[in-house]
Order: C-alpha cells, then structure tokens, then sequence
C-alpha cells in the first residue's frame, strides 16, 4: 500500500511553444533528474524515482493541451511513501518517538521544497525551450533529503530520448517502421 505525502499541480500556458516541443522538454527535463518516463499518449507522459532505502518513490504526470495559439502544460508531482518506508518509520517512532516526530517533520518540508525547486527548474527550462531545444547540461542537485542515495537505476533512465516521427514529431516505438499516429514511414 502507498502513502500519499504530497501531491502538487501547476498549469502554465506557454506561447510560441508547439505541443512536440513541450512534451520533448518534459521527458527530457524529468529524464535528466533520473525519472523513468513512459509516453500515455502523444501529448502526454507519466515518470516516477525510486529511493528504495527510504521507500519514497516521486511521480510525474504532464499533459500537454492546446490553448489557441499556444499550448498549456498541466504538471502533478506527488510524493508517496511505500509500505517499506512506513514500516521502517513506524519502527522508528515506536522506539524513538520524538526524535522521530522531529526527523520526520524535518525530511517532510524537505521533501516539499524539493518538489517546490523540481517545479521551479521544469518551468524555467520549458520557458526557454522554444530557444533552445536541448537536453538539459549540468551537474543535477540531489535531493536534500536522499542523503547520498542514488536514485533506483531503470531501463527507462537509462534509456536514449525517445524517437520521434519525422512528420508530426510524436513518438514512437523504436522497431517502428509506420508511425502509428500520421503513418509516416521511418
């Protein structure tokens, strides 16, 4: 079962954006700050990180959608605690109960204000983007609360930023010889 800490939403329109370039930012943006990201739709995707050793696992969700001549980015960001992180909390405040009240108040405003600054860096990157369509350069900041941890290696983290169709730029699948969404061949 998972606990849900937080989950935080944010809409912005962004002119002179098309919708292939937003949802390019978006999955390049939250690659690069180790999400694995996974395309819903072509206007849309999903991402998530896996701290094993504390059990919080942070999601994404960006859907992009047309707003007359531009389009609009809706974000959620949510922090969630996995069953293994609340048994390893409860343990803690069944043996220490006020140092863990105190840690525990401590590593949640952490975990507020790193959604606050990964919100802040998505939007500024995004408004830039148009400009300069690049993946993100850089050493990431770790998160305050991670403590040293890495992020749990996937397939998806790993992986090269998705293909996408020479016609409409939606992405498709790397065997793909049709895209499925104009029928361009590739």
């Amino acid at each position: 079962m998972i606990k849900n800490l937080f989950t935080k939403h944010d809409h912005r329109g962004m002119p002179g954006m098309t919708k292939e370039q937003a949802i390019q930012a978006a999955a390049w943006f939250w690659r690069s700050r180790q999400f694995s990201i996974s395309f819903t739709s072509p206007s849309s995707l999903q991402g998530a990180q896996f701290y094993s050793k504390l059990g919080l696992r942070q999601s994404i969700n960006v859907f992009v959608v047309d707003e007359g001549p531009n389009v609009g980015i809706d974000l959620s960001l949510s922090a969630e605690l996995t069953d293994e992180g609340a048994a390893v909390g409860l343990v803690g405040a069944v043996i220490l109960f006020p140092v863990t009240l105190a840690v525990g108040a401590v590593s949640y405003i952490e975990y507020e204000n790193d959604a606050q600054r990964l919100i802040a860096e998505f939007w500024s990157y995004a408004a830039a983007f148009p400009k300069n369509p690049q993946p993100p350069t850089g050493p990431v900041q770790p998160p305050s609360w991670a403590h040293g941890q890495e992020a749990q290696p996937t397939a998806a983290t790993a992986a090269p930023a998705a293909r996408l169709c020479p016609g409409c730029n939606a992405p498709v699948d790397p065997d793909s010889k049709f895209c499925k969404y104009c029928g361009a061949s590739l």
